[in-house]
């Protein structure tokens, strides 16, 4: 394991990974915003000097976090079944460019990428990703704290933003205003149950919600965290733990692997012909389907027949992810419907 990994994943954060991970923030934006395919396939890594000796060793650990990101794997980097994508990072390459302290940014090749892991049977992680909204307070006092909020430049948001750019999971932290509007402060976010913060996420452009209470806002801050997601919820600690744990799950039920597979679905509602076009781009546009076709079409109803990677639970879960689709009862022959959402 490289050393920028080794200390990504401790618990306790020495400054040099804050600076690290901060990087790595600036690189990418606001963490609440997906990151696009192509972003996907970037990251940054240390470069010892500008000899090619370490301009290789910088590419591959730059590939290193790419398949941790993509595969959605905390392992990928130490994984010996991925070994020769790391061992021929230079040939993915397609730009690369100096980065602040000593640092190179490096754009690899994504759907050269996306068909070595398919094509050896490595799991995928596309944009499938959900929207997490962070309710996250801090002790500054004994009786008294803080609602870290979007604007908020600690070191501990500082640190989990990073981590979920690196991981791949857009959060969504609340505004200054949006408390103020929900007459929310510090004791009404750690007083609430977490049902109540979970409307209010989702409410707010949460697909799940991460709840958390740190000891205070430092990196390393001892941080209790749940997350809620769909029927799910798990509890878990650490500073990073919340993110990390976050994508681990979402990696879980996202993630395509195994050969293509014909897999049937109706879609209703489709008013005309522009909307029937709409629906198509965007199955198009999912990673774990490789082929959209037109099966038959009657009125409103379109019968669609998919070349996909994951089975058909994993599929439904991905298509009624942003709510565009919305599952339906099946029908008699068991295939997978939806209603289209305007």
């Amino acid at each position: 394991m490289s050393q920028y990994f080794s200390v990504f994943y401790l618990r306790n954060l020495r400054p040099a990974v804050i600076l690290c991970l901060s990087l790595a923030a600036l690189c990418f934006g606001d963490a609440a915003v997906a990151l696009t395919r192509a972003e996907l396939y970037q990251a940054t890594a240390p470069m010892a000097d500008r000899s090619e000796a370490a301009q290789t060793e910088a590419f591959q650990t730059a590939m290193k976090t790419v398949l941790v990101r993509v595969t959605g794997r905390r392992s990928a980097e130490d994984d010996p079944a991925l070994s020769p994508l790391v061992g021929n990072a230079r040939r993915y390459v397609q730009q690369y460019r100096a980065a602040p302290d000593g640092r190179v940014w490096v754009s690899f090749d994504g759907p050269a990428i996306e068909r070595w892991l398919t094509q050896n049977g490595q799991p995928l992680w596309g944009r499938e990703r959900p929207t997490t909204f962070v309710w996250l307070t801090a002790q500054t006092g004994p009786q008294s704290g803080t609602v870290i909020t979007a604007d908020d430049t600690s070191e501990l948001k500082t640190a989990i933003d990073a981590a979920a750019v690196l991981r791949g999971v857009p959060l969504r932290w609340p505004t200054a205003a949006e408390l103020q509007k929900d007459r929310l402060d510090y004791a009404g976010v750690n007083g609430a149950a977490p049902s109540t913060l979970a409307d209010i996420g989702r409410r707010l452009g949460g697909e799940g919600i991460l709840i958390g209470r740190a000891a205070s806002t430092s990196a390393t801050a001892n941080v209790r965290w749940t997350h809620l997601f769909q029927d799910r919820s798990s509890e878990f600690s650490g500073a990073l733990e919340g993110v990390n744990r976050t994508a681990d799950l979402y990696a879980g039920l996202f993630a395509a692997s195994g050969n293509l597979v014909p897999i049937d679905i109706v879609v209703k509602g489709n008013g005309d012909h522009r909307e029937y076009a709409n629906v198509q781009t965007y199955l198009e546009s999912l990673t774990f389907i490789s082929h959209v076709s037109v099966a038959a079409l009657t009125g409103d109803t379109i019968r669609f027949r998919l070349a996909t990677r994951g089975g058909a639970e994993s599929l439904q879960r991905t298509l009624s992810l942003n709510g565009r689709l919305q599952p339906i009862a099946a029908g008699d022959n068991g295939i997978l419907r939806f209603q289209l959402r305007r």
